[in-house]
């Protein structure tokens, strides 16, 4: 909130400067208690909340809340995934995750071109954000 009216004041603040140690000294505590906490309800609270940062930063093409929503929404996503993906990597033979390995490597190697016009799109669309 405190964010949102010094860019209202002055449009010319960056939104790392108007939000971003706001919503970093609100979401990173979160996400560690969360990463400890056995329970749901703590999981579908910050995920919640990650998205709905994540979708008011697009919106608004604010660079920090897009930023740090999804980085937390992701960070959420792979905690709540944990458990599955390890007990499937559980199940498979020794040799498929070598193997899987190569084959993202090979897939990265072949276009990789192709994927740095990509981060180079990425990095000037997040620069165009205020």
């Amino acid at each position: 909130a405190v964010g949102h009216l010094r860019r209202r004041r002055d449009p010319s603040v960056s939104s790392w400067t108007a939000h971003g140690a706001g919503l970093s000294v609100t979401l990173v505590p979160s996400l560690l208690a969360m990463w400890g906490d056995p329970h749901w309800l703590r999981p579908l609270l910050l995920g919640t909340a990650a998205l709905a940062v994540t979708l008011v930063g697009a919106r608004s093409r604010l660079q920090a809340p897009l930023v740090l929503g999804g980085g937390t929404l992701a960070l959420v996503a792979l905690h709540e995934l944990a458990p599955y993906i390890a007990q499937v990597v559980g199940v498979l033979p020794r040799w498929a995750p070598p193997a899987l390995a190569g084959l993202v490597l090979l897939a990265l190697g072949a276009t990789y071109e192709q994927r740095l016009r990509d981060a180079r799109r990425l990095r000037e669309a997040l620069g165009r954000l205020h």
